[in-house]
């Protein structure tokens, strides 16, 4: 696994990521409507709560309301409507295929919403520099992207947070979250990614009749026609 234990969302800091988390997943949720809604990941954090779906799941490896792998969901295909993956791709061995078993569940116009650290931060650095394992493979916004893209995806929106350092004194660090949404918009250590699956475009093929010509021989010119007709 490469995301921190729960227990690390309950210490100072790690209460600052699931504030800022919840807030963004409660705000995506609102507008998800339909009949199912999972969310992969975090299972101690209810991050469905605001979410109108008639039926909705936490599913993770070990606990949750369903255990399941996330490269292999027990779901049918396109069947949810909408799905929280919370870190699942930083925790999964194989985040690709992860990300492909998702898509696969997801019916056409329905969303995802993407929550992953940042590697490209100072939470990236600081978590590093105390040698913490679950930061070894986090993964790039840009490559997460690029997946969504050759699965067909379309990236409706997307956004960073928590832009302080990961120190005990966090709080007096707050004024970098302004300056750092201004000015290093993309050092945020959580970023959020909100797509929709596209129903492929239809295009109707139509049957090409091409104008034959008309044979020289079978050419009539009025005069000839009514010669004809005489002689008829």
């Amino acid at each position: 696994m490469h995301s921190p234990p729960s227990r690390w969302f309950e210490s100072g800091f790690g209460r600052l990521v699931a504030l800022r988390e919840r807030r963004e997943c409660d705000r995506q949720a609102r507008n998800a409507f339909g009949f199912y809604a999972l969310q992969l990941g975090q299972p101690q954090m209810d991050l469905l709560r605001r979410c109108p779906a008639e039926s909705r799941a936490r599913v993770a490896p070990e606990k949750g309301d369903l255990r399941a792998q996330w490269h292999e969901l027990p779901f049918e295909s396109e069947s949810a409507d909408f799905v929280i993956a919370a870190h699942a791709l930083d925790a999964a061995q194989d985040p690709r295929g992860a990300l492909r078993e998702i898509v696969r569940i997801l019916r056409p116009e329905g969303k995802l919403l993407i929550v992953g650290f940042n590697p490209i931060s100072i939470l990236a650095l600081r978590a590093r520099a105390r040698h913490m394992p679950w930061a070894g493979k986090w993964l790039s916004l840009h490559r997460v992207k690029d997946w969504l893209d050759l699965l067909e995806m379309t990236v409706v929106e997307g956004s960073f947070s928590v832009f302080r350092p990961p120190v005990r004194n966090f709080k007096k660090w707050a004024w970098m979250e302004k300056a750092g949404a201004r000015w290093w918009p993309m050092a945020g250590g959580i970023y959020f990614i909100a797509a929709v699956k596209r129903r492929p475009s239809m295009r109707m093929i139509m049957p090409h009749f091409a104008a034959r010509p008309v044979p020289a021989a079978a050419a009539v010119t009025g005069d000839a026609k009514r010669e004809m007709e005489k002689q008829t």
